[in-house]
Formats: C-alpha cells, structure tokens, sequence
C-alpha cells in the first residue's frame, strides 16, 4: 500500500516539473517520427524519459525524494557532482568536483557527508586560489594543478563505497584518497577499528600484507616495497588502526596506501586485498 501511495506521488511530482520547451519539441519529434524509423524513435524516447528524470532529481527536490523511497528505482539515486569548481588561468589549472550523495534514509548521516563533501572541495579550491596569487606575485611563471573527482567502488543491497581522489602537480606529482564506506542496512559509515572485535586486527593484516608484499616481489623484479630494507627505519611495520580501505565487490577488504607510504613512488597507490578466512575470526559479528 505505501508503495501505491509512493507511486502517486511520484507521479503528481512528475507531473509538476515544468518541462523546458526544447526538451518537449524532443520528445514530440521521436513520437512523430515515421515508422521506417521506429528503432530510433524508441531510443531517443528513452533517451528522453532518462533526461526527464534526471531533470526532475534535479528541479524537484519533492521528486527525487519520492524517487529513493520507490523500490529498485529508488537504488538509481546514489550519488551525483552537484557542484564543479574550476579555473584554468594561464599554467594554473583547478577541477574539483564536489559529489552529494542522496537517498539515504539518515537525513543526519546524508547531511553530514554532503556538508563534508562541500567544505573540503571549497577549502581545496581556496586554497589553490591562495597559492596561485602568491606564485603570480613572485613571478612564478605558470604550471600547477590539482584534480579533485570521485569514484564508486562497491555499490550492493549492503554497502555503498566510494572514493573521493585529490591528484596535485607541481614540477612532481601526487595523489592522495579519502575512502567512504556506508553500511546500507544499519545507515552507519564503516570505519576499520569498528569492524573488529579487538586490536588484534593490526598485527593479523599488517602480517597478511608483508606476506604480499614479499611474495608480489618474488614474482614480478619490477616491484619493490619497503621491507627487508637495510634501512630499518623505512620498513613497513604495521596497518594503521584506521588505515584506509575499502570492501570491493566480492566482499572483500582491500587495505590501502597512498603513494611513498610502503613503497617508491614509481608504485604510485598500493593496495593490498585481505582474503576473508584471515580476518573472519576476528571480526564483530
């Protein structure tokens, strides 16, 4: 019943959308297009319903909240750039992209990370702003960048993973990853330390990944990570408590490190995939 009752709102918020008149000629064409064209009339009707919806997510926030609570269609609102900060200005360029994520039931939660979202993108633009007129005004000639985008990595009936890149240049290059990982059912963001019972974790998997890294090494002379080095001090020892990670597609947990954290730059960003039977003992139930 509250399914039905979804539906008709749905559609009395579809209905309201004001429809740019360009978009209504587009639709109105594909209808009327001869039927020696029908395969392509039928596409560029879907073409056209897809933008309609998109549209209506995006005019009519009543819409897309009706939207996310439909069954199946509701999954479709995940995440979108809901703002783009750029400048490109004589050898200093910027593009951030700044995602909102929607649909989650935890107004609070959705909130919180959209807030997070939108202030770390504008402090990132500011900041290169800065820079920018403090190398201009040193006579520094052009040539920096920095890059800010997203990327889902995990998106199932559980969890939903995504990870925000910040790529920089300046004479040498880095980039750096901060990971989200919502845990659908209980509507809570998965942080390591929380998943596991004790601390035991960090010795199991930081073991598990000098195991890798040696093995990876025997296999392929061109890769090299910071163990077993005469220099002691650079070794890689443990995982952090709340390292970096992800849940990859198969369920597993993949630990991650940015680039000259464990290895020489030409590794760029390491990861390491945990298999499940090393940590299932040890994992809150």
């Amino acid at each position: 019943m509250k399914d039905k009752d979804s539906l008709k709102m749905l559609k009395k918020d579809y209905d309201n959308i004001k429809i740019p008149k360009e978009l209504d000629d587009v639709v109105n064409d594909a209808l009327n297009s001869n039927i020696k064209y029908r395969k392509y009339q039928n596409k560029m009707v879907i073409a056209a319903s897809l933008l309609l919806v998109v549209l209506g997510i995006n005019i009519s926030p009543a819409f897309a909240q009706t939207l996310s609570k439909i069954p199946i269609i509701g999954n479709l609102v995940k995440i979108i750039t809901i703002k783009n900060y750029s400048i490109d200005e004589n050898g200093y360029k910027a593009s951030i992209d700044v995602p909102k994520i929607s649909g989650l039931t935890d107004k609070k939660l959705e909130y919180k990370l959209n807030s997070e979202f939108e202030k770390e993108g504008k402090k990132l633009y500011e900041d290169f702003l800065e820079e920018m007129e403090i190398l201009k005004s040193d006579k520094v000639q052009g040539h920096s960048l920095v890059e800010s985008w997203y990327e889902v990595l995990t998106d199932n009936e559980d969890l939903f993973s995504v990870v925000v890149y910040t790529h920089y240049a300046q004479g040498s290059s880095n980039t750096i990853r901060k990971f989200y990982n919502i845990d659908k059912k209980n509507e809570t963001v998965l942080s390591l330390e929380g998943m596991f019972k004790n601390n035991d974790y960090i010795n199991v998997i930081s073991q598990n990944i000098k195991e890798q890294m040696r093995d990876n090494m025997k296999k392929d002379k061109n890769k090299h990570y910071w163990i077993d080095d005469e220099i002691k001090e650079m070794n890689f020892k443990f995982i952090d408590k709340n390292q970096d990670f992800y849940i990859n597609k198969n369920g597993e947990l993949v630990i991650c490190f940015d680039k000259y954290d464990v290895a020489p730059g030409y590794m760029g960003l390491v990861e390491f995939t945990i298999p499940n039977n090393v940590i299932k003992p040890l994992l809150n139930k």
